[in-house]
């Protein structure tokens, strides 16, 4: 008897929302932790601390928000330039790089944020098209 040709089985929703979530956590924190290492050392001790804070409010509204994930094409490239980003900003505050290169942790802060705007805007407009 010939074998049926299945399709790979989808990922359930939990797990795919579950990955979403922790791939827009690691680049918020990654982001928010370098651009805070940055400003700290350029700067005063109170930009740190809004960065700081201002992203443990994104990743308190990533996990509690009640909205579903979206944007999960756009999650791993997103993260991908914030890492590289912070890569060579905190390379250009340690001397490895021209010090202009520690700006781009203000870059990746910016990616990131964009990033997390972006798909919780688009996520509350489809649940707000939803409702209607």
């Amino acid at each position: 008897m010939p074998s049926a040709s299945r399709a790979p089985a989808a990922r359930p929703s939990a797990d795919r929302a579950t990955t979403i979530r922790l791939l827009r956590t690691a680049s918020l924190v990654v982001a928010g932790v370098g651009a805070s290492i940055t400003m700290g050392a350029l700067g005063s001790w109170w930009t740190p601390v809004i960065l700081l804070v201002a992203t443990a409010g994104a990743v308190l509204v990533v996990w509690r928000g009640g909205v579903t994930p979206v944007g999960e094409r756009v999650v791993a490239p997103a993260l991908a330039v914030v890492v590289a980003l912070t890569a060579a900003a905190l390379f250009g505050l340690a001397g490895v790089l021209p010090s202009g290169w520690t700006w781009a942790s203000l870059g990746a802060y910016g990616v990131a944020w964009g990033e997390y705007l972006f798909t919780q805007t688009l996520a509350r407009s489809r649940a707000a098209g939803s409702a209607r």
